[in-house]
């Protein structure tokens, strides 16, 4: 069994007038590099928040242009758009993150899907971010042959 030396535990090093001068230098440089660590921090969380609302309006698109195109007898222009329009907005409805405002995607079509014979589906959002992106609009644009 060891036993500790309680006058060699005492002893401290002695300070010096070079580590006394030092002793706030560790708190003024936690000052300078914490703006810059928050930055890149808030600037990551928003970007991987717009990168995921892309794919979710991607993945959208991709629904509204396929639930356009499947085939219905006696089809119109107003039937497809409608039916496109309302599966992109079941595909949103709980999946986009905001960190402001609720977002509702816009939905444009090409101008005439039946005589065109494809119909393309292009959604847009704004995105609010976290100081960093003020607005950013998201977009996604897919094409299908209509059946």
């Amino acid at each position: 069994m060891t036993t500790m030396r309680t006058d060699i535990a005492r002893l401290q090093a002695p300070t010096t007038e070079h580590a006394q001068s030092q002793k706030g230098s560790v708190l003024v440089e936690f000052a300078l590099i914490l703006p810059v660590f928050l930055v890149l921090l808030f600037g990551m969380v928003s970007f991987s928040v717009a990168l995921y609302n892309k794919t979710v309006l991607t993945m959208a698109a991709r629904e509204g242009a396929r639930a356009g195109a499947i085939y219905v007898a006696n089809r119109t222009n107003v039937n497809t758009k409608n039916s496109a329009t309302t599966a992109v907005t079941n595909a949103c409805q709980n999946a986009l993150i905001s960190f402001g405002t609720a977002m509702t995607p816009a939905v444009t079509f090409n101008a005439d899907p039946i005589s065109d014979k494809q119909l393309t589906v292009t959604t847009t959002v704004n995105y609010t971010g976290l100081y960093i992106f003020q607005t950013l609009s998201i977009s996604a644009q897919s094409s299908m042959r209509l059946e």
